[in-house]
Formats: structure tokens, C-alpha cells, sequence
């Protein structure tokens, strides 16, 4: 899921018009509003990706094959997920004993809803999500669906995030470096919104000695 932030990135340098930009002189916070139309062309671009669910009841991975319907509120995201499963084992408890249902491969399609939670210090994004409203091209996945439910559902996704690459500018005496970090991320009514915070550096370079002209 790291590869979502990278492509936001390629995007906020190669698409996005310079009027989504606005600085605010107080704390110098760039603030950048990814619009839906973008996301939907960034998400199609880098599809499948893999997610593997952290939970003790459920073994394998889970592969994100189309997002549809993206739609971007104020605090939530909204869409229409397919969804594969590969070497699927759930592991569940009856009457203090362990049982392991070995679902090998499935494919469904859920509803989706998602809340955003960014920690700055961590650089770490958090996605949680909630499924519903199941369906698969096999009705006798829709019960196995309804199983992984409570293991995906209300769970934090974590996708690390890297600082932005630096602009430098280079003179005859002096190098400047502007690097931009994510200071939040959240959605708003319509787009995904970045917050970024640049840094700026300069180091100085030796005078460099003057050629003299060459006696005749």
C-alpha cells in the first residue's frame, strides 16, 4: 500500500496545477487538496496491491483488485471494493477448542466506508475500514465473507510515509535545500488533503580561487 502514497506524490509534482497550492504565512504549512477525479486516476493506475490483515484469527493475504466509486466527504471515504483472497486460513474458538477453516482462495465485493488518522511523529498513516454489503460471482463466498467481516472491520491499515524529495537550488557560493515533510493528511469534502511543512537549509561553499590571465 506504500506505492498509493508514492503515486500521490508523482501526482502532486506532475498534475496537480499550481492554484491547489496555499501557503499559510503564519506556520508555513503547504496545504495540498488531491481531488477525487485524481485519486480515482492514481488508485487505477497502481491497482492490484496486497494488504495483510495483522489479526491472530486470520492467515494469508487479501488482494485490492478494483476500487470503484470513489467518493471523498468530510472525514470519511467511500467507495466499492473488490477483493481477492489467496491461501485464506480463519482461525476461530468453539467451546475452548481452536478451529481452523482453511478457505484457500475467494473473491467478493463490499461496500466500503474509511476514516483517515495520520501520526506525524511516526510518519505513518493509518486507513481503518468497514465492509458491507457483500457480493461475490460465487454465492457460497458471501458466507465466508460474512466471517472475515469482524477480522477486517474496524481495523488500522498502517501505510509508512517518507518525506517528499528536496528542491535544491545551487549558486557559486551557497546550496539551498527545501525539504517538505507531511505534517497531516485527511479527507475533505471532495479531495484528500496534505498538509506539508517545508524545511529550509543552505550551506556555503569555500571561495573557489579566481584564474589569473596568463603573462604574455
Amino acid at each position: 500500500m506504500s506505492r498509493l502514497l508514492f503515486l500521490f506524490f508523482l501526482v502532486l509534482a506532475l498534475i496537480v496545477p499550481a492554484q491547489l497550492f496555499a501557503a499559510a504565512p503564519k506556520d508555513k504549512t503547504i496545504t495540498l487538496n488531491l481531488p477525487e477525479s485524481v485519486m480515482a486516476q492514481a488508485i487505477e493506475e497502481m491497482l492490484p496491491f496486497d494488504i495483510y490483515p495483522a489479526s491472530p484469527g486470520l492467515q494469508g493475504s487479501i488482494t485490492v483488485n478494483r476500487i470503484d466509486d470513489l467518493k471523498i466527504t468530510d472525514q470519511n471515504i467511500f467507495c466499492r471494493l473488490r477483493l481477492s483472497g489467496k491461501k485464506l486460513q480463519i482461525l476461530t474458538e468453539l467451546a475452548g477448542h481452536q478451529i481452523s477453516l482453511r478457505v484457500g482462495e475467494i473473491e467478493l465485493n463490499f461496500n466500503c466506508s474509511a476514516k483517515l488518522r495520520f501520526d506525524m511523529a511516526k510518519q505513518v498513516l493509518y486507513i481503518k475500514l468497514l465492509l458491507k454489503d457483500i457480493s461475490s460471482p460465487k454465492p457460497s463466498n458471501t458466507d465466508i465473507g460474512g466471517t472475515l467481516l469482524p477480522l477486517l472491520n474496524n481495523r488500522e491499515f498502517p501505510v509508512a510515509i517518507k518525506d517528499l524529495e528536496p528542491l535544491i537550488a545551487q549558486t557559486d557560493i551557497k546550496t539551498v535545500s527545501i525539504t517538505m515533510r507531511i505534517s497531516d493528511i485527511r479527507a475533505v469534502n471532495g479531495a484528500l488533503q496534505l498538509s506539508i511543512t517545508p524545511r529550509i537549509s543552505s550551506t556555503s561553499h569555500p571561495a573557489s580561487p579566481k584564474k589569473r590571465p596568463n603573462n604574455p
